[in-house]
């Protein structure tokens, strides 16, 4: 009896850092998440029939928890998904979607705004994604008033208008209706458009992207089944996809290297950093001991990894300067205070938009994806707290078909076109 009480305490013991929830709140418009230290990561996604939000953090809740809801959410529930994660269930009278999430001290408040149905239809069809947590070091805002509905503006959240317009919905009053308007409305959708303005470049002129192409030199990176080299391929799709971008003349391109040449973890992201980048791709390629693990995945930052195999690629790839025989300690000293300035600057927010952008960019090319497209991990490479950051595999080397594809002229254009074309969608909005 002791040997399977400890076999069940193995099973679904949690990290020892993790932060244990122990308190749920439900406020017109929000959710408050209390727990007994800070929740660092998160992913959400929708659910219909019946509605319901679910949110899994990186944490423990133990014994499950519940609490009545208010407004559109009619309940709320968490206990523990699986090791290491604790499972929100949000109950929803109708359709909701999640706006933001802020963190601060040992809160996550969930923003929360009812959405038309079809809003709330695409929100389920997305499926997990991360969720970032905004940290702020200021008071949170006040809750909304408790009425027998509720609405956020319309407009939370999204970039402010063009001055040189008119503001037409100034003097608009919210309203939450329980179905669909049956007028035409007169403010755009809740969903913010597909096309965004673009960004205002940090360093002037045109914006600025930094194509990393990974490994190099010494470290060869992967090796395929074909016996040819991750580096290889890395800077193949670099240089095509900077050629296609400096051809159409919207974006100002710069690339880590354009040669076979080792650089530090450190350095690259430096290269970043001073050159005021307004965005910086890493370009990798997978391997496993799965010869049929394949397809594409993107990585944003995160102090804690999305799943194992996001665990065990940063763990390899952040080896790559002890190949170039390089000293971490010495080589990247501020690293242990990147991670506070990325949450304060919501950097990662826009690491995420991106990777969004560029699932889309890859799937006009018919790029193949491992399962769910976007992860997260504690990549070195990632770790510039001024420039959004995504690192992108483009397939797995050790899957015969992925390698034929990686390796064919064919198969690097097309992940070069799906490149450029997010990065120009992300930088100008067009």
């Amino acid at each position: 009896m002791r040997r399977l009480l400890l076999i069940l305490s193995l099973l679904w013991a949690a990290p020892l850092w993790a932060a244990r929830i122990i308190a749920l709140e439900s406020q017109p418009g929000r959710v408050i998440i209390t727990a007994d230290g800070p929740l660092p990561a998160a992913q959400a996604f929708a659910l219909s029939d019946p509605f319901r939000l679910v949110v899994d953090f990186v944490g423990v809740v133990q014994p499950g928890l519940s609490a009545p809801g208010s407004n559109s959410v009619s309940a709320l529930r968490a206990a523990m998904f699986a090791p290491g994660t604790a499972r929100l269930v949000i109950d929803l009278k109708a359709p909701v979607i999640i706006r933001e999430a802020r963190a601060q001290g040992n809160q996550v408040t969930l923003v929360l705004e009812r959405a038309p149905p079809d809003v709330f239809a695409a929100s389920v069809a997305r499926g997990r994604k991360p969720l970032p947590l905004l940290r702020s070091d200021g008071p949170p805002p006040p809750p909304t008033p408790a009425t027998g509905s509720f609405s956020l503006p319309t407009d939370f959240g999204r970039p402010l208008p063009d001055p040189a317009k008119p503001a037409e919905a100034a003097t608009e009053k919210p309203s939450a209706p329980a179905e669909p308007p049956t007028t035409a409305p007169s403010k755009p959708p809740a969903e913010p458009p597909a096309i965004r303005s673009g960004v205002k470049s940090r360093s002037g002129g045109k914006p600025l992207v930094v194509i990393d192409a990974g490994h190099g030199g010494k470290d060869v990176g992967a090796i395929a089944v074909t016996g040819g080299y991750e580096k290889d391929i890395t800077l193949a799709i670099a240089r095509e996809a900077a050629r296609i971008l400096r051809e159409r003349g919207r974006v100002r391109v710069k690339l880590t290297r354009d040669e076979d040449r080792f650089i530090p973890l450190g350095g690259r992201v430096r290269i970043a950093r001073d050159a005021r980048a307004d965005l910086f791709i890493s370009i990798h390629a997978d391997s496993a001991p799965n010869d049929q693990a394949r397809g594409a995945s993107v990585y944003t930052l995160s102090a804690v990894a999305s799943d194992a195999i996001a665990e065990r690629l940063a763990a390899r790839e952040n080896k790559a300067d002890i190949i170039g025989g390089v000293n971490l300690g010495v080589e990247a000293p501020e690293v242990g205070e990147i991670m506070v300035d990325l949450a304060r600057r919501a950097t990662n927010n826009v690491s995420v938009q991106f990777a969004d952008t560029l699932q889309d960019g890859l799937e006009e090319q018919e790029v193949g994806f491992r399962g769910e497209f976007h992860h997260f991990a504690a990549f070195a490479v990632l770790k510039a707290p001024d420039v959004p950051s995504v690192l992108l595999e483009t397939g797995y080397v050790t899957n015969k078909s992925d390698a034929e594809r990686l390796f064919s002229s064919d198969g690097r254009r097309r992940m070069a076109r799906g490149i450029a074309r997010a990065i120009e969608r992300h930088l100008t909005g067009k």
